[in-house]
């Protein structure tokens, strides 16, 4: 069993999740409870897909602040999110959300008949 990654307490997660995300894909919405930086975005399928799938991330609507890195590999039945990770958090570098800001989880691409799906951001 791996060890528990430490994560400081000030962290906090917005978790949200959509009933399809593959062949016809629904967007998840969220409120960001805090004002921060984020820290890191993950997405994870509950079912067989096929193709890869990318989820944008976007603040208010803007550009996805992923820049299409965040994907989920096709595979079968529910698995491991993936993780993304982004760098600079806490610096002038870093991606910040304001309390309230109104984030969007987009996904596209791949393929699977009523798929559900999660998403995290974390805001440090």
């Amino acid at each position: 069993m791996p060890l528990p990654v430490n994560r400081p307490v000030k962290d906090v997660a917005v978790c949200e999740s959509t009933t399809s995300i593959a062949t016809t894909p629904v967007a998840a919405t969220g409120i960001a409870p805090s004002s921060g930086y984020v820290e890191r975005v993950m997405a994870g399928a509950g079912g067989t897909t096929t193709g890869t799938i990318t989820v944008a991330v976007s603040i208010n609507g803007g550009s996805d602040i992923t820049g299409g890195a965040l994907t989920i590999a096709a595979g079968s039945n529910a698995r491991a999110a993936s993780v993304l990770e982004f760098p600079g958090v806490g610096t002038a570098s870093g991606i910040s959300v304001s309390e309230g800001d109104f984030i969007t989880f987009t996904p596209s691409g791949g393929t699977g008949a009523s798929i559900p799906g999660a998403f995290v951001m974390v805001i440090r």
